[in-house]
């Protein structure tokens, strides 16, 4: 956990913070006043400073703008008594990133609490710094000379400048996320944060939570107020990947937030506005999710003002060898020798036809690297011998030795590759309905 920092002149609840913070792996330091906190600023580094809004001398506010003005890494964490929560509401206007009020007796549960969501937060942005200066999550995902790609750069290049939600389509694993994270670095919002959340990854419920916060209260567990991802994500972006799994109820709040810039915190009253760019994405046949009743069509033509298309992997085959090369220079593997790749393996690699796209051919050439113990180039053989053998029999033609069920997989690979990913259209190739189709790629692992 972070280096924390706590300022209060309550001796009672420093113990209190000191014993909970220390139970959560925390490095801790107290100071008894505002003047004491700056100076052990001054003297240590830290992460998080949690301090008291009202105290004599230098209060919480001071402490806070001094922290804003000096060291804006730092995330101030407020606590406040009763009436003083107007108090707190303006310091979170002012940059601090929570409040918490101080209950009697003072009970450290929520600081946890906090400091795990402050501890997400902070590690979603360390990952979109190193996205932004060239880490391999970007670089080697999305850089390469196919035209495929030069024509995604340009039109990602085109919308970075508006504010305009955009919707990104693409199959899993071609990299819809680092395409969101190139709009955002080079949009005017690049200073400002770039939040991911999941939505298919969270229930409806939490989902909501999540996105616009809860006030303290508002349902079981909730034990202090809450800011959401769209508060956090104020003057930058926030990204939602998989949006075709988001509930009805969620799509309809989205809506809103998406027409007027408001949202209401679960459990409360207020409508708060937020400047933040919605950046959605889907690897479904988000069409076919409205034909379906699954997705509001009005959020759809809301969100798709600008709709990009990530190409997948078998699309763009000639940044393969540069792809292939990238991952290996940038492998970080404990025990491993640094490898390069020879032209024959790269020549087996392009054979492939990727359905789990970048991601895949990243497991691939890792796999290799942890299995050989040779130093020189990557060999045609160790690719071939990492790769399916189902994929071996698919460039063979081959099948006599392949079960009944490798050969489907086989057929509805090579369908999903002649119709260009296009689902509906694979189904109807196969003569099956398209719920089938997705039940089947599900059962044989396929991109869906």
């Amino acid at each position: 956990m972070m280096r924390t920092l706590i300022i209060d002149d309550e001796e009672y609840v420093r113990l209190v913070l000191e014993q909970a913070l220390h139970e959560e792996g925390c490095e801790v330091t107290a100071a008894t006043h505002g003047a004491a906190g700056i100076e052990a600023l001054q003297a240590t580094t830290f992460e998080c400073v949690i301090t008291d809004l009202r105290m004599p001398g230098l209060d919480g506010r001071a402490v806070l703008k001094w922290v804003r003005e000096h060291q804006p890494d730092v995330d101030v964490l407020m606590l406040t008594g009763h009436g003083d929560v107007k108090d707190a509401v303006e310091a979170i206007k002012q940059g601090a990133w929570d409040f918490l009020v101080k209950d009697t007796p003072f009970d450290a549960a929520a600081v946890k609490a906090a400091l795990a969501r402050l501890n997400t937060v902070r590690a979603l942005r360390k990952e979109n710094l190193a996205a932004r200066h060239g880490g391999f999550t970007r670089d080697v995902i999305i850089e390469g000379p196919s035209l495929a790609w030069q024509k995604l750069k340009t039109q990602i290049a085109q919308v970075a400048p508006s504010n305009a939600p955009v919707l990104i389509q693409g199959e899993t694993g071609s990299g819809k996320e680092i395409a969101a994270r190139l709009l955002h670095d080079i949009s005017r919002r690049a200073s400002g944060p770039f939040l991911a959340v999941n939505c298919g990854a969270v229930s409806g419920e939490l989902l909501e939570s999540e996105l616009f916060g809860h006030e303290k209260g508002s349902f079981t567990g909730a034990t202090a107020a809450k800011p959401g991802l769209i508060a956090a994500a104020e003057g930058g972006t926030l990204f939602l990947d998989e949006l075709g799994e988001m509930s009805g109820p969620m799509q309809v709040s989205l809506l809103r937030f998406l027409d007027r810039g408001e949202y209401r915190p679960v459990g409360s009253t207020r409508t708060l506005q937020a400047n933040v760019r919605v950046v959605g994405a889907t690897n479904q046949d988000i069409q076919e999710l409205v034909h379906q009743g699954r997705f509001r069509d009005d959020l759809l033509y809301r969100i798709n003002t600008v709709t990009l298309r990530v190409p997948p992997l078998h699309e763009r085959k000639g940044d393969l060898p540069k792809l292939a090369e990238h991952i290996l220079l940038t492998l970080r593997i404990s025990g491993t020798t640094k490898r390069t790749i020879s032209p024959e393996a790269v020549q087996a690699l392009t054979a492939h036809s990727w359905p789990g796209n970048v991601r895949e051919l990243r497991n691939v050439l890792e796999g290799i690297v942890l299995m050989s113990h040779g130093t020189g180039p990557i060999s045609r053989e160790e690719v071939l011998a990492l790769l399916p053998k189902t994929r071996s029999s698919l460039q063979t033609g081959d099948h006599t030795h392949l079960s009944l069920e490798e050969i489907e997989r086989l057929h509805i690979q090579r369908v999903l590759d002649a119709s260009g990913g296009n689902k509906t259209q694979a189904a109807k190739t196969l003569d099956i309905d398209y719920k089938t189709l997705l039940t089947k790629l599900k059962k044989y692992g396929l991109a869906t």
